[in-house]
């Protein structure tokens, strides 16, 4: 085996046993904790690439405290995650605006710091809320196996991915930003996740519809593979090959967990709609 995908196995399995511990060994605020405490590393190595200006420090410090305080409310005010946006958006929108005389006399630091704005904005939304969606699945009727479920959807999805990718690929999926992938990756990480959904079908979650079983791995994986390229095109746009070094062989969180997060939404509405 190859020294970086030695380092990138170990990490992922040992990794995945914390995560899975403190996930379905610890229940709804075991998984509220590891969901906010996601939120703010990935908004961390996102803030890292965007803000460019000198007050970038304390902007730093005004998202992720907005971002730990919707995950505070959302943990013990479960059903207010539409307000917690609105009041979100509207905090940052007021620093932004009491701020933007720091930089009123060059009008290009002005246009700067209002794209950091809209940058934050896009953050909050897709670093801040999305993993919230992690413990309401957790907190549904036989929640920890559908977490499990989600999990290995992502992993399984992922994984086989990369392998199919790597030995049968050979048509780009979007090389503008992510030249490594390949449709034939894609349909390998959707053949993944239709087989562990399958297998959850016939062992921990019988109760689980057919309806569940033909699109919830379809959506959810597709979904992950997306965000997947929502964090290349970050990436690509502030030329960062990864997001971060804390995870040796993978990178950052957000390289890690994108699309984890992206894909948890949609989970959620499949587990209610067609679970």
């Amino acid at each position: 085996m190859k020294p970086e995908l030695k380092k990138r196995v170990i990490t992922a399995a040992v990794g995945g046993a914390i995560l899975l511990a403190v996930t379905l060994g610890l229940g709804y605020y075991g998984t509220a904790f590891f969901a906010v405490a996601l939120a703010l590393f990935m908004t961390h190595e996102y803030l890292a690439m965007i803000l460019q200006l000198s007050d970038r420090g304390e902007k730093r410090q005004v998202l992720m405290g907005v971002v730990w305080l919707v995950g505070f409310f959302s943990t013990f005010l479960p059903g207010l995650g539409f307000e917690l946006l609105v009041i979100g958006f509207i905090g940052l929108f007021t620093y932004f605006l009491l701020t933007a005389g720091r930089h009123a006399g060059s009008p290009h630091q002005l246009e700067l710091h209002l794209r950091e704005a809209a940058y934050s904005f896009f953050g909050l939304v897709y670093l801040g809320f999305l993993p919230l969606y992690l413990p309401q699945i957790r907190d549904e009727d036989s929640g920890a196996a559908w977490l499990l479920l989600f999990f290995l959807i992502n992993w399984v999805g992922d994984s086989a991915a990369y392998f199919v990718g790597l030995k049968r690929g050979k048509r780009k999926l979007y090389p503008a930003v992510s030249p490594k992938k390949t449709w034939e990756g894609a349909y390998g990480g959707l053949a993944g996740a239709y087989l562990v959904t399958l297998l959850f079908k016939l062992t921990l979650l019988a109760e689980m519809s057919w309806l569940f079983l033909l699109i919830a791995p379809a959506v959810v994986g597709v979904m992950a593979q997306l965000g997947d390229l929502c964090e290349s095109l970050v990436k690509r746009a502030f030329d960062r090959k990864d997001s971060g070094t804390v995870l040796p062989g993978h990178g950052g969180f957000m390289d890690r967990f994108d699309g984890l997060v992206i894909s948890a939404p949609f989970m959620y509405l499949c587990i209610r709609l067609l679970g």
